[in-house]
């Protein structure tokens, strides 16, 4: 196995155990709301207590849900196949979700359409993102009437790298389920995974039980996160927020398991803590580290896959702060060793925007965060011994660049290290927001369209108006 299990420094087994044996302790006294008669109904087929919409969910629930839940899939698309798991030698990297705004040369604005198809082309090129979300970001100037066809559709025809679908009603949940599986002409597997979370404390609500039923009930891949704010919606205490966030967790696990048993199921991290001081959810302070570590060791506790976010960020500008967050967290994400990273790259503001030059830049910091876990190789090849014997005193080792030090050494796309003279000369003071800033508009002015088929494009013909098809 790939993994080094670095979060075992900062967890111990007997705090994981007593997180356990207070989520269950709660699961059966205190009950979890379902805002959901078809889950109420399954819970009472399964003789729980049910009060109102209050279920009280056993330890033996529990237990037979986790069995069930596979500790391996496959998640696919008509390009792509990519395991996910136990069998998995890498970490997956996942695009942003969810934010509403785009920061743009230094520009804060609403996002758009046109944003929503650029970030495609930029996920599409990326060397560490696997796969797309549809809920990438918010394109406010799509007409409602094709907002959830848009969403599902553009990542389809701009790339062929597998999906993340939307959440939310019913409705919302079987047509983006639906479109990915016509569209990719592939129906008996796993081709979305989606955001599932709870409505703390203690509760799930209307949309969520139904994105849980209809991803469960069609064999895509819930991933179940507990998403207490510390002080605000979970206790005021970071041991107390884990807890209810995993006993939240456990009841969505088990609602996947009875309504489709074997249905596959992610661990979602919480990357949602509080500053009080604003009463606002914030995620690039370091409670967000810690608090993965002990929910990755959590969920290896249970067995589960898990998924972690990457470079977030509470900045509003391509600044120090966003530097400094981003490298901590994605740094952290990694030690987490998840099987998936989303919002690998680009988040700032909280959640709320999605900045075209941070993108660029994560994507370097998630690299060098990679490298900063690789440890020194000292087999022979790489222990120099032949030079070192060979070389004069007071010699040098300039010569062509070796295999051994390209092995070593990674090279950083946005970062200055020229000398000050040279950079002034040859570059013209160029900051390094300006370096990403030119180097997306080249990806995108490089990207290569992808071919669809007639069925592909009669769906988007048909489904879609003039200005949203493929350009």
């Amino acid at each position: 196995m790939y993994k080094k299990h670095y979060t075992r420094n900062f967890v111990t087994k007997e705090s994981v155990e007593l997180i356990h044996e207070k989520s269950l302790h709660l699961l059966k006294t205190k009950g979890i709301r379902f805002c959901s008669a078809e889950l109420l109904e399954l819970f009472k087929a399964r003789g729980l207590k049910v009060d109102g919409e209050i279920v009280y969910i056993t330890e033996e629930l529990v237990n037979e849900a986790l069995a069930s839940c596979p500790r391996n899939f496959v998640h696919v698309s008509r390009g792509k196949k990519i395991p996910i798991g136990t069998v998995q030698q890498k970490t997956i990297g996942q695009s942003s979700l969810g934010p509403i705004n785009v920061l743009q040369e230094g520009i804060h604005r609403p996002a758009t359409a046109d944003d929503f198809v650029n970030f495609i082309k930029l996920f599409h090129t990326s060397d560490v993102i696997d796969i797309i979300d549809c809920e990438l970001l918010y394109p406010h100037d799509v007409p409602v009437p094709y907002r959830t066809d848009f969403m599902t559709l553009a990542p389809m025809m701009y790339s062929d790298k597998p999906l993340a679908g939307l959440n939310g009603s019913a409705e919302v949940c079987r047509r983006t389920i639906k479109l990915a599986q016509e569209f990719n002409d592939i129906h008996d597997q796993v081709l979305m995974s989606t955001l599932v979370t709870s409505a703390p404390p203690f509760a799930w609500d209307r949309h969520m039980c139904e994105t849980l039923i209809e991803y469960a009930r069609n064999g895509q891949v819930c991933c179940i996160a507990g998403v207490g704010l510390a002080g605000l919606t979970g206790p005021p205490a970071l041991a107390g927020n884990i807890i209810q966030n995993n006993t939240e967790r456990l009841a969505g696990i088990v609602a996947t398991q009875l309504v489709n048993p074997g249905a596959p199921v992610i661990y979602q991290f919480s990357a949602l803590q509080t500053d009080l001081r604003y009463s606002l959810c914030v995620c690039g302070g370091a409670e967000t580290s810690v608090e993965w570590f002990v929910e990755s060791e959590l969920a290896n506790f249970y067995g589960l896959p898990k998924r972690s976010h990457g470079c977030l960020s509470d900045a509003k500008d391509d600044d120090y702060q966003s530097g400094r967050e981003s490298t901590m967290v994605g740094l952290s994400a990694l030690m987490s060793e998840p099987e998936v990273s989303y919002m690998l790259a680009g988040i700032m503001d909280s959640f709320n925007t999605l900045g075209y030059e941070k993108f660029m830049l994560d994507e370097d910091t998630y690299k060098m965060s990679g490298r900063f876990l690789q440890s020194v190789d000292f087999s022979d090849e790489y222990l120099c011994m032949d030079k070192m014997e060979k070389i004069e005193h007071s010699a040098n080792y300039i010569a062509r660049t070796t295999k051994t030090y390209k092995h070593d050494f990674i090279f950083p796309e946005f970062a200055n290290r020229k000398a000050y003279s040279n950079w002034e000369k040859e570059e013209h003071s160029i900051s390094i927001r300006d370096r990403a800033t030119q180097a997306w508009k080249k990806r995108i002015a490089d990207y290569v369209p992808l071919e669809l088929d007639k069925a592909q494009i009669k769906m988007m013909e048909e489904l879609l108006p003039p200005e949203l098809r493929l350009k």
